[in-house]
């Protein structure tokens, strides 16, 4: 009996064992030194894989002097941000004076850097003067970091700079044609040295999210391309982030580029109702554009769209849609922009949903191009990248 209920012991306190580590295992803890930092710091670790640009705060703290620790449960490798932060009455909360990307994993870790705060917010590329270290997943991204940064600092000048002569310029077309062109370049160096990257080693798991965060563009892959691009990170150990490109590619697929167009409802200026498909014309390229009448930069897209549909006559079907919740300001504007071309408008509730989701439009303008199958080959919000399509597909 002694040695039966030995053995029950035994067993429960096995199982026990068992147990425990599980908890244990998605515990983490990130110790650090920052010479300078202001007392009344917060630092914060921020999860920043949210597709819809929600961050959470994984563990914070608030300082006095030069040390920091934080800890809490992470179950599996997460792109984040170490984030430290002042409180500004003005705005109510804190704001980020300077940040770092990490991707810690359940581990002890510990931060360090050879620079000062203040020396590290009066640099570029933090991410290559701090140090982190316990984190497998972390040392990938170093790699990554040190391989593609070049990419990224190029990218974000080049649309820093295009962004300011925009309002420089007041958007002329002759001068942001080219700074444009620079930006656009830039961007394609940028996903060819990821795309590089991600082929040299697939099983990093900062290889599966530079995977997921491409699949959040939609309307940028056609089907066979996003088929690729999650079959080359399958191979990565954390079936989590496997299980999360998998969810996003469900989601870009919806959205391919080469997909027929999706049918909603629209609404004629004259009041008729009727689905979308009907008014494609096949052997004609449609473009279609979201816009409304409070909308700066759907109004400053207008004289684009019509020189499009002047350039293209007979070639190009054109329509305008509404997305305006009230009807008169609708109509007062296009009394106002005398738009020639189909007018049309997304009314009710119902409509709008449809609307939305046939392109997953969260904000306008929005502009999309079909070619002449009724395939959509181009959404965006740029007219600039309709018309390099259009010419593309139907000449200068």
């Amino acid at each position: 009996m002694l040695k039966h209920f030995f053995s029950l012991s035994l067993t429960g306190l096995i199982a026990l064992s068992m147990t425990v580590p599980s908890k244990a295992a998605s515990e983490f803890s990130l110790k650090g030194s920052l010479a300078g930092l202001p007392d009344s710091t917060r630092v914060a670790l921020i999860d920043v894989e949210d597709p819809n640009g929600k961050r959470q705060v994984i563990a914070e703290t608030i300082i006095t002097g030069t040390d920091f620790e934080l800890k809490g449960d992470l179950k599996s490798p997460r792109m984040c941000e170490l984030a430290f932060q002042r409180y500004s009455p003005k705005r109510e909360g804190y704001v980020t004076i300077l940040s770092t990307r990490v991707m810690p994993e359940p581990a002890e870790m510990t931060f360090s850097t050879e620079l000062t705060f203040d020396s590290l917010c009066n640099s570029r590329g933090v991410d290559g003067l701090v140090k982190v270290t316990g984190s497998k997943a972390h040392d990938e991204f170093c790699e990554y970091f040190a391989q593609v940064y070049p990419a990224e600092r190029k990218e974000s000048d080049a649309s820093y700079l295009s962004a300011k002569k925009y309002f420089e310029t007041n958007d002329n077309k002759d001068t942001m044609a080219v700074y444009n062109a620079r930006k656009n370049e830039a961007i394609a160096e940028l996903i060819a040295a990821k795309r590089r990257f991600i082929a040299a080693n697939p099983s990093y798991n900062i290889s599966g999210y530079l995977t997921q965060k491409e699949l959040e563009k939609l309307f940028a892959y056609t089907a066979d391309e996003i088929d690729a691009m999650v079959d080359l990170v399958k191979v990565c150990p954390d079936t989590a982030r496997v299980a999360i490109v998998n969810r996003r590619k469900n989601h870009a697929m919806r959205y391919a580029l080469n997909r027929q167009c999706p049918d909603f409802e629209v609404t004629h200026a004259d009041g008729k109702v009727e689905q979308f498909s009907s008014l494609i014309n096949p052997g004609k390229y449609t473009f279609i554009d979201f816009w409304a009448s409070w909308c700066g930069p759907c109004r400053s897209a207008i004289p684009h769209v019509r020189e499009l549909h002047n350039k293209y006559a007979g070639k190009l079907d054109v329509y305008s849609i509404s997305v305006d919740e009230s009807e008169k300001p609708w109509r007062n504007a296009m009394e106002k922009e005398q738009m020639e071309w189909a007018q049309l408008r997304l009314d009710g509730e119902k409509q709008m949903d449809e609307g939305a989701r046939a392109f997953f439009i969260t904000t306008i303008p929005r502009l999309i191009l079909l070619d002449d199958k009724g395939q959509v080959i181009c959404s965006t919000n740029r007219p600039d990248e309709v018309t390099a399509c259009l010419a593309k597909h139907l000449g200068e």
